[in-house]
């Protein structure tokens, strides 16, 4: 990945300030700042706050985010019930369309926690692997609720619900620019009754439902991106998953790294200034109109 001079330098301030935080990770790879930075369109003290706050929560949450593993038992089942994948390309607004969907509609095979833990560990990867399409401007999470039945309702955890809604909505590197929901059923009522109350009010304008075989959603995103079962053009989703598996698998050793994820308290020092230099506003400006090669 080819990051333009402008945020190059913000980053170079980035991880200056972090060498003065040894509380925090100093393993954290250069595309994770580059994001962090992004989705806080070149604000650098903004972006310093969101890493205090992601891996904050991430420490407070241990179970989820640092006792994990891709390859044992429990996200290797996971991942035999449900997918959750980056589709390729971006829109024609330069977003990320990422599919999450059942494949195995027994609910009794279906584990909360673990799809919480396997979302967050395939996040993780894919904010350190090259996108061939460059840097989206922003994200597009599809849930497909096919299959989605009253039994997976009841079994949800509701703790880690609400460390999932958390992270999501105050503490991960992206701007959400839209989410749809595709194949609603008729007791969506009952699934609100239950996510809602996590959903910020601003979060859930975002959200778009469409009705079971509709084409609403193409309204908004070229169907031609989705993939074959969707009649789109994007190969089949057991294609697309084969080589995210694939990529967890080898980068096991980073998503289990504690020198990329884990904080030290004890170490905290009194925030220190931020190094900047003259221009630093003009470059932040000029970040809305970036784009990755």
């Amino acid at each position: 990945m080819v990051v333009k001079p402008e945020l190059e330098e913000l980053v170079n301030v980035l991880e200056k300030w972090l060498k003065t935080q040894p509380h925090l990770p100093q393993a954290i790879e250069k595309p994770v700042l580059v994001r962090f930075i992004y989705s806080m369109f070149g604000d650098v003290e903004a972006a310093q706050r969101l890493i205090e706050l992601n891996y904050a929560l991430r420490n407070k949450h241990p179970h989820i985010f640092l006792q994990r593993d891709p390859t044992d038992q429990e996200s290797q089942q996971l991942l035999q019930v449900a997918d959750l994948l980056p589709l390729p390309g971006l829109t024609p607004d330069k977003n990320k369309l990422l599919l999450y969907r059942l494949i195995d509609y027994e609910a009794d095979k279906f584990n909360f926690t673990a799809s919480i833990k396997v979302f967050f560990m395939m996040a993780d990867l894919r904010f350190v692997i090259p996108d061939e399409a460059g840097m989206c401007d922003g994200e597009v999470p599809i849930f497909d609720m096919a299959g989605y039945s009253l039994r997976h309702v009841a079994r949800t955890v509701f703790s880690s619900l609400r460390v999932y809604m958390k992270f999501v909505q105050e503490a991960h590197p992206v701007r959400l620019k839209a989410i749809h929901v595709l194949n609603c059923p008729s007791y969506l009522d009952k699934v609100l009754t239950v996510v809602k109350p996590f959903i910020k009010s601003e979060v859930f304008k975002l959200i778009h439902f469409h009705l079971p075989n509709a084409d609403t959603p193409y309204k908004h995103f070229p169907r031609d991106m989705l993939p074959a079962e969707y009649g789109g053009k994007a190969g089949s989703v057991s294609e697309l998953k084969e080589k995210w598996v694939k990529l967890l698998a080898e980068k096991r050793d980073y998503l289990m790294n504690p020198d990329a994820w884990k904080i030290d308290k004890s170490k905290k020092v009194k925030a220190a200034t931020t190094e900047t230099n003259q221009g630093t506003e003009q470059v932040c400006e000029s970040l809305r109109t970036l784009e990755f090669d």
